[in-house]
């Protein structure tokens, strides 16, 4: 039988121009996150929230005669993900997680790339980033598979993406990447003062400034 609205060859090619005009498909592997001022960490982690902003439910007004309007709820503010951490054998990992317990359990922004730190089409700002951690496991039968721990995470988004790129903060070649030679002897330090304000009973206001002059 005969299609009475047939899909032609040259639809398809007219749709697919279309499409490429738009800009090329985002590979879901093209993305890092970045905690601010830790930018070495952006290579352990494997998975995570790309921001989007949103608005809350609507709400419903019913008017005589069966009839429902809708208005619009207010912009979302605080969103809920979750990241994929990569374990290495010089614990990296948990070196991160004192330091979030250490700084009171927020990172104050973290970013989010489309791309690479180095070139990006997009940039994303999270502020106010609650992370845990939860325990890994191991398996004795797991011979080719790296350990991978997950780390829910809540934070603000704000929708202002633009900005970071606008500010200059963090525009290709403006911004100094290193890679992950030292991270280990400066989160320890980071760790030990913690530690060490922690055993002389500071409070969390002295705690916070010793650990940001570190990563300062």
């Amino acid at each position: 039988m005969r299609q009475s609205n047939p899909i032609l060859a040259h639809q398809l090619e007219a749709d697919a121009q279309a499409m490429l005009q738009l800009g090329s498909p985002l590979l879901s592997c093209q993305g890092m996150f970045v905690p601010r001022d830790m930018p070495e960490l952006r290579f352990l982690f494997k998975s995570g929230p790309r921001p989007i902003i949103t608005n809350s439910d609507p709400a419903e007004t019913h008017m005589a005669g069966g009839n429902v309007i809708i208005t619009a709820g207010c912009p979302v503010t605080k969103y809920t993900g979750n990241l994929q951490i990569i374990v290495t054998e010089a614990c990296h990992e948990q070196l991160f997680a004192e330091y979030i317990v250490a700084s009171g359990g927020i990172l104050d922004v973290c970013d989010f790339y489309d791309g690479r730190v180095d070139s990006f089409t997009a940039a994303y700002e999270l502020k106010n980033c609650a992370i845990r951690f939860e325990p890994g496991e191991w398996d004795s039968e797991s011979k080719s598979q790296t350990q991978i721990i997950s780390a829910p995470i809540d934070y603000n988004y704000y929708g202002n993406f633009a900005s970071i790129g606008v500010n200059g903060t963090v525009l290709p070649g403006k911004r100094k990447v290193e890679g992950v030679d030292d991270l280990i002897n400066r989160v320890e330090r980071v760790v030990r003062t913690a530690q060490s304000a922690t055993s002389l009973a500071r409070n969390a206001v002295s705690v916070g400034r010793q650990i940001g002059s570190l990563f300062g």
